[in-house]
C-alpha cells in the first residue's frame, strides 16, 4: 500500500468509450402512420432499429424512446449523442418498457442521461453490455439483469441505490461506483466476484454497509475520505477474505467509529487518520484477522488512547509468543506522542524478534499485543524554521 492516499477521480474506461470519435448518430422520425413509417406507431429509425418513441419534444431536445419494434443482427443500440431529424438530444427519458427483454440488444449506450429506469424487465435471455453517462443525475439506481459490463459515468452522482440480478460483472469497481458517491442506500452484494480492482470513494458522508456488509468481490482495495461523524456499522462484513487486503480511511471528522462483524475479512494492511474519534462502542474493532500478519498505520497523534485499545482489542498478544508470522505492528510518529503509549520491549526474545524502528509493544486486554514501530506522519513538522527580521 503506498504511504500517501490521493483521491484521484477515475475515468470510466469502455468497451465504446463514451468520449470516442465515431459516426454522426442520425435518426429519422417517423409519426404514426405517416408515409414511409415502417409501423404504425410514432418511432425512429436507423438502419434495422425501429424504436418506437413514447416522449419526444425535439424542440426541447428531449428524446424517450418506449419499446424497441426491431433490432439490429449485431444487438448494438447506441444513443450516445443522439440526433433525430438533425435535432441533438440533449435530454435523454430512459424509462421502464418490459418490451426491451425479448429484442437482440447485446449493448447498449446513451449519454445526456436524465431520466433511467428498468429497462429489460427480469429477463435474462441475454448477457449485456450497458454504458451510461449523465451530467445531471445524483442517483444511480434501477435494477440490471444479467448483465457482463456496467459503466456508470455519472461525475455528479452523490447516491447509489442499483439492484442486481443474475449479473457477473467483470469490469473494474470503479466504472461501477464512482469516487463522489456519499451514501449507499441498497447493497453492493451482488456485484459478482469478476468486479476488480480498487474502491475510491473521496466524499463518503455515510458509512456504507454492503449486503448486510459484503464487499464487492473481486476488490483488492479501497481508499474512502469520510467527511461524517460517525463511522459505524457493517461496512467490512464478510469481506472476501481471498480479495480486499488494504484499507485507508481518512475521518478527520468522526467522532464514533463502531465498525461491528469484522470477523473473517481478509484486511492485513490499514492506513487510519481519526484524530477526533472519542468512541468506538463495545463491540468495535479493527477489520483485521486475529490469525495472520497485519499491520496499522495511523496518521494522527494517540489523542485518546483507549480508542486505540479498543480497536485493537482483537489483536491476538502475539509479539510475547514468539510467533514471527502471525503478529501485528503499529506504524505511528514517536513525533505525535505514540512513545507514551509503549511498553518497553522485554527479554532477549522481544529485541531479537522486533522489527526495524521497533520502539515498544503496545499492550492490549489480551497482553503484549502488537509492535510499535516509527513512520513518520503527515502530520510531522517538518522542522524548517523561518525567522523575521
Amino acid at each position: 500500500m503506498k504511504h500517501a492516499m490521493q483521491f484521484l477521480l477515475v475515468a470510466a474506461a469502455a468497451t465504446l468509450p463514451l468520449g470516442a470519435a465515431r459516426a454522426a448518430n442520425d435518426w429519422t422520425y417517423y409519426a404514426a402512420n405517416a408515409a414511409g413509417n415502417p409501423t404504425n406507431v410514432a418511432c425512429i429509425v436507423k438502419g434495422d432499429w425501429i424504436v418506437e418513441v413514447d416522449i419526444m419534444t425535439l424542440n426541447k431536445g428531449m428524446f424517450s424512446p418506449k419499446h424497441i419494434l426491431a433490432s439490429a443482427s449485431d444487438g448494438i443500440l447506441d444513443f450516445r449523442d443522439l440526433h433525430i431529424d438533425g435535432t441533438a438530444i440533449t435530454n435523454m427519458n430512459i424509462r421502464q418498457g418490459n418490451l426491451w427483454q425479448d429484442v437482440n440488444v447485446i449493448e447498449f449506450y446513451a449519454n445526456h442521461v436524465t431520466t433511467f429506469s428498468e429497462i429489460f424487465g427480469r429477463s435474462t435471455a441475454n448477457s449485456r453490455i450497458v454504458h451510461l453517462a449523465s451530467d445531471t443525475l445524483t442517483t444511480i439506481g434501477s435494477r440490471f439483469v444479467s448483465l457482463t459490463n456496467l459503466v456508470f459515468n455519472y461525475p455528479n452522482a452523490t447516491t447509489w441505490s442499483p439492484q442486481f440480478h443474475s449479473c457477473s460483472l467483470t469490469n473494474d469497481v470503479s466504472e461501477i461506483i464512482p469516487p463522489s458517491i456519499q451514501k449507499f442506500t441498497v447493497s453492493s452484494g451482488g456485484l459478482g466476484a469478476g468486479v476488480t480492482g480498487e474502491l475510491v470513494l473521496t466524499n463518503l458522508c455515510e458509512a456504507p454497509t454492503f449486503s448486510g456488509g459484503i464487499f464487492p468481490a473481486g476488490v483488492s482495495s479501497a481508499k474512502i475520505k469520510f467527511t461524517g461523524t460517525d463511522f459505524s456499522g457493517q461496512t467490512f462484513r464478510l469481506a472476501s477474505p481471498n480479495a480486499l487486503r488494504d484499507v485507508e480511511l481518512i475521518a478527520t471528522n468522526a467522532t464514533a467509529m463502531n465498525l461491528t462483524y469484522v470477523q473473517n475479512t481478509g484486511v492485513t494492511n490499514m492506513v487510519l487518520d481519526i484524530p477526533n474519534v472519542t468512541s468506538v462502542g463495545s463491540d468495535a474493532r479493527l477489520p483485521i484477522p486475529t490469525d495472520a500478519k497485519s499491520s496499522v498505520w495511523f496518521y494522527n497523534a494517540p489523542n485518546y488512547p483507549t480508542v486505540v485499545t479498543n480497536l485493537l482489542k482483537n489483536v491476538t498478544a502475539v509479539a510475547s509468543n514468539k510467533n514471527q508470522d502471525k503478529y501485528c505492528t503499529i506504524y505511528c510518529s514517536k513525533k505525535q506522542g505514540w512513545a507514551a503509549l509503549a511498553a518497553p520491549l522485554e527479554g532477549d526474545y522481544e529485541n531479537a524478534l522486533a522489527p526495524a524502528g521497533c520502539f515498544g509493544v503496545l499492550v492490549n486486554n489480551k497482553g503484549r499485543a502488537a509492535w510499535m514501530v516509527h513512520r513518520a506522519s503527515p502530520y510531522d513538522k517538518s522542522g524548517l524554521a523561518i525567522f523575521v527580521r
